[in-house]
């Protein structure tokens, strides 16, 4: 395994100004030695390196270190040698390691793959056959939640089989540990309006408004398992596959916690699976079921979006029309994909916008990443979703305002160059 470090140091501190001298302090460790050629040592332990060296553009030095291990038996002593390397460097320039590559955390990564892949496969399977005994074959059609097809990579498939295996992994724990109640509690606060201190409520009509989890309606007593538990343990294995997905690498620890919590989620599952075929569903819950998973879908969240995407439209439409090939705009790739960006250039070379009208779009930019990225992690209240809808509905208004002829006679014209601001590069 071969992990690569960029070790940098300030030029002005006159530390580590060859290798010589990088070598040097590594070997002031008691348990560091070179003791020959593209060798270093670490206790009894000998591993082969590469080491380059040059110059950054802001005159610091640099040096390229790759180490490399051959035996698997050795990985704690490498892990070992890699820890201290970068305990030294750092606390001798002031500056972190930036690692460009992480062996040991590939090494890991690759273990706990299958890993997930295994916990991730029998939660779909448990989903897809609880939901075909109770609702029907056509379950999937008739009772998604907008927000799980929309989480869907491929738009328009039509194999009904295969739709929960394109169903992004975060959403799967809201199949089953998403709340739910009969009525709405509201409604029962609004049936006390009126009575008197001395009438008394009966349990069953109480028992509606409590929220519940169809994994504690149908599976909590069979496996002794909680709702609150399993989303927990998922979501916690959500973050750990993220880091796998990212490639930024798992600690042994990590690797440990990521197994062990995949054993107890297997378990469990596997139990509930077990459990299936003693189920007894009545019409009536069959239905309720239907209207449970499709109350996951939250219309205002899909409004905003696309409300946000049409401002998207036409603040690329405003730079675009606005922009001559000298432009910086036309200058910069990511000016045409970047709404912040967008706004910003609009605002400072255009003088179209004013400055608490970027604010306003970089807001509703950052919510869009929220809605999207963190859907069934984050919860969204409804105020705070119309509140977002109504930021951008003066905004569309302002763009629809701005006719093209107009926007055409801003090419070439950049209000900092006639201000000599010097932020001509700056989009």
């Amino acid at each position: 395994m071969k992990t690569e470090y960029l070790i940098t140091f300030d030029s002005k501190d006159n530390i580590c100004t060859n290798v010589e001298k990088l070598k040097g302090l590594l070997s002031s460790h008691d348990d560091i030695a070179f003791p020959k050629s593209n060798t270093i040592a670490f206790g009894h332990k000998e591993f082969s390196y590469q080491l380059a060296q040059g110059v950054l553009t802001d005159g610091s030095f640099y040096y390229d270190l790759t180490f490399e291990c051959s035996e698997p038996a050795n990985s704690e002593s490498f892990a070992g040698l890699l820890r201290e390397v970068r305990k030294i460097c750092t606390n001798s320039s002031g500056r972190n390691v930036i690692i460009l590559h992480d062996g040991i955390g590939e090494g890991h990564c690759l273990e706990g793959y299958p890993i997930v892949y295994r916990t991730e496969c029998i939660m779909r399977k448990l989903i897809s056959k609880f939901m075909a005994i109770s609702i029907g074959y056509d379950w999937s059609e008739a009772s998604t939640p907008k927000e799980v097809l929309d989480s869907v990579r491929a738009p328009g498939k039509q194999e009904k089989a295969n739709l929960l295996h394109e169903v992004d992994f975060i959403q799967l724990s809201n199949f089953l540990f998403k709340q739910y109640a009969k009525a709405d509690s509201k409604r029962f606060f609004d049936t006390l309006k009126g009575r008197d201190d001395a009438d008394h409520v009966a349990v069953c009509d109480l028992k509606q408004y409590a929220p519940f989890t169809n994994w504690e309606k149908y599976f909590s007593q069979r496996v002794q398992c909680d709702s609150d538990y399993l989303q927990a343990k998922w979501e916690r294995l959500y973050q750990l596959r993220c880091k796998i997905a990212h490639c930024k690498g798992l600690s042994l620890h990590e690797l440990e916690e990521l197994r062990s919590i995949s054993d107890d989620l297997c378990e469990k599952i596997q139990a509930a699976l077990n459990s299936i075929g003693d189920l007894h569903i009545e019409d009536s819950d069959r239905e309720e079921l239907a209207e449970n998973f499709s109350s996951i879908a939250n219309q205002n969240i899909s409004l905003f979006l696309h409300k946000y995407n049409i401002l998207a439209a036409r603040v690329r439409h405003a730079c675009e029309l606005s922009s001559s090939e000298e432009d910086i705009y036309n200058k910069h790739e990511t000016n045409k994909t970047n709404i912040q960006m967008q706004s910003k250039y609009l605002c400072n070379a255009k003088g179209l916008i004013d400055y608490e009208t970027t604010i306003l779009i970089n807001n509703a930019q950052a919510f869009r990443n929220r809605t999207v990225h963190q859907m069934g992690i984050v919860e969204f209240s409804e105020a705070e979703i119309i509140e977002a809808i109504q930021q951008i509905d003066p905004l569309l208004d302002l763009f629809d305002s701005f006719a093209d002829d107009h926007l055409a006679r801003l090419r070439g014209i950049d209000f900092r160059k006639e201000q000599n601001t010097g932020l001509e590069d700056d989009a």
